[in-house]
């Protein structure tokens, strides 16, 4: 036998061994994972023929390491998608929507304006916000041969609210007008939008109540300058760029906005504090850890909930529908107005006739991302409108 073909073998059987033990290795995650429920991580579980092929990439060993390799290898060739995730021109991540037909968001549509009608009737103003979405519909930067609904989902929904009397704000529109750079206020692995953006939103939403109660709110609330921000650099690896790795795209850096005036509030489930002690979990921020895209969320998890304001200005109540984008924003609902409750857009099946009789709101405010303009979507399944 010649060398070539020795060598060759060699390679062979090398190859081989270190697959079959990369295989073994990843059957016993698969194991640990059927026993004990233990994965590496739990962000990106990849859509396959069955459950079995998805349970096993899921728990593949080192499968966050093959997945940077593999975003290193696509960025070197210019690829512009992987994974179901896209590349912008300007290195932002996007995962493409689908097209919503007209029928699905008139349906939607006419949930949210039956609301709404109710609401009138009780003289309390709705008001619905959509999100950002990672590609501007001022300047998308899509990669030839790339096509995505979202915007284009966007603006014929706000339209038919519009159509309905219903109040609308559109941050994407606003943040145009103000000559705000779209993609800095949305982060570039993940679908979210930044901290910063949720405090931008919130200035919108008090000019929105203080115009339609005429009530008083600290000014210091919506001032950038009222507050500390610690920036964490290269910290966050969202859920889109759990999906290509922290080579195809970069890492995002996370801040942390905190207020410099006093702050105590009251929860659901009776615990009183500052805004930081009940909201804001720094345990995320101790350790960077890439597997993990849950900066955003874990930071913020209690941002969501039911408070009162024991320092507010004024005895404001606030009706907040949203998803995990209004995570950035409530805690300055919360330090803004007399009491917010939140109604979570998994279930929204309790805000009915009669929870509004029994709360007596103020002000309601829908707030969503695009994503939920989708077929399927529970977020508009209201009772008894």
């Amino acid at each position: 036998m010649s060398k070539d073909k020795i060598r060759n073998c060699f390679g062979i059987a090398v190859f081989l061994l270190i697959t079959a033990g990369l295989g073994l290795l990843s059957h016993r995650n698969l194991l640990r994972f059927y026993v004990n429920n233990e994965k590496d991580y739990n962000d990106w579980s990849p859509e396959l023929g069955n459950k079995f092929e998805t349970d096993m990439a899921s728990t593949f060993y080192d499968k966050f390491g093959f997945v940077n390799l593999n975003g290193a290898i696509s960025s070197l060739l210019g690829q512009p998608s992987m994974n179901g995730v896209v590349k912008l021109e300007n290195g932002w991540l996007l995962t493409p929507m689908d097209y919503s037909s007209d029928e699905t968001l008139l349906r939607y549509a006419d949930a949210t304006a039956k609301v709404n009608d109710y609401l009138k009737s009780r003289e309390i103003p709705l008001v619905y916000v959509t999100t950002p979405y990672t590609s501007s519909g001022y300047d998308p930067k899509l990669p030839k041969g790339i096509y995505d609904h979202g915007n284009d989902n966007i603006d014929r929904f706000m339209e038919m609210l519009r159509e309905e009397g219903v109040d609308t704000i559109d941050i994407r529109e606003r943040m145009y007008e103000d000559g705000i750079d779209h993609y800095e206020m949305m982060y570039r692995t993940d679908h979210h939008w930044t901290t910063e953006a949720g405090l931008y939103a919130y200035g919108l939403l008090e000019d929105y109540i203080r115009e339609k109660t005429g009530c008083i709110v600290d000014e210091r609330i919506s001032d950038i300058n009222s507050y500390t921000v610690t920036k964490y650099e290269k910290w966050h690896l969202g859920s889109n760029g759990q999906r290509t790795g922290i080579y195809y795209s970069g890492i995002d850096d996370f801040d942390l906005i905190l207020p410099d005036f006093e702050t105590a509030l009251t929860d659901q489930d009776g615990n009183t504090g500052s805004m930081q002690d009940l909201m804001i979990d720094m345990e995320p921020l101790s350790d960077r850890d890439y597997k993990s895209r849950y900066t955003y969320d874990h930071v913020m998890k209690n941002t969501l909930g039911n408070f009162t304001n024991l320092r507010s200005k004024n005895d404001i109540k606030v009706v907040f529908i949203t998803d995990s984008f209004g995570r950035a924003v409530n805690q300055y609902l919360a330090m803004g107005f007399g009491q917010v409750v939140y109604v979570s857009d998994r279930d929204v099946s309790g805000f009915t006739p009669a929870f509004i009789d029994a709360f007596d709101p103020d002000v309601v405010i829908m707030m969503y991302y695009p994503m939920f303009l989708q077929e399927g979507s529970d977020a508009f399944s209201f009772n008894g409108f």
